[in-house]
């Protein structure tokens, strides 16, 4: 399990990049799950939520 650290880039995988009027935007994602969105300013980092499966009794 990973922490709220930010990732290695050179683990990540890149899903989408483009170019906006403030610079390049990235979609990064690693094996376990953990998105990334990189510009020059900011990294925001999305991290999956466990589903629990609801039991109807």
């Amino acid at each position: 399990m990973h922490t709220r650290e930010l990732h290695d880039p050179l683990a990540m995988t890149v899903v989408s990049a483009h170019r906006t009027s403030e610079g390049v935007v990235s979609y990064l994602r690693c094996a376990c799950g953990v998105w990334e969105v990189r510009t020059a300013r900011l990294v925001g980092v999305a991290t999956p939520r466990s589903r629990s499966v609801g039991s109807i009794d």
